[in-house]
C-alpha cells in the first residue's frame, strides 16, 4: 500500500506542477502581448524634434492672435491682469 500512495502523491504533484507551469506560460504570454503593444503605441507617438518645435510655435501664434482679438484665433484666450504675485508672506 505505501508505494501505491507514494505512487498517487507523486501523480498529484506533476499535476499540480503541470497547472502552475501553465498559467505562468499563459501569464507571460499576456504580458508580452502588452508590452508589443505599448512598444507600438510607442513607436506611433514618436515625433522628431523639428515638428515638436513646429507645433510649439504654432499654438504660440494662436495663443497671440487669440489674445490680439475675440475671434482672431480657434484657440480661445482671456485677457487678464494680476496686480502682483504671491511671494508666500502674508502683507498685512
Amino acid at each position: 500500500m505505501g508505494k501505491v500512495a507514494v505512487g498517487v502523491a507523486a501523480l498529484a504533484a506533476c499535476a499540480v506542477a503541470g497547472v502552475v507551469v501553465g498559467r505562468r506560460v499563459r501569464s507571460r504570454r499576456k504580458w508580452k502581448r502588452v508590452v508589443g503593444v505599448l512598444k507600438e503605441l510607442e513607436e506611433a507617438c514618436e515625433a522628431p524634434v523639428g515638428r515638436l518645435r513646429q507645433v510649439v510655435d504654432a499654438m504660440a501664434v494662436e495663443m497671440h492672435a487669440g489674445l490680439a482679438s475675440e475671434g482672431g484665433s480657434k484657440l480661445k484666450m482671456l485677457l487678464t491682469f494680476v496686480d502682483h504675485l504671491p511671494t508666500g508672506y502674508n502683507n498685512p
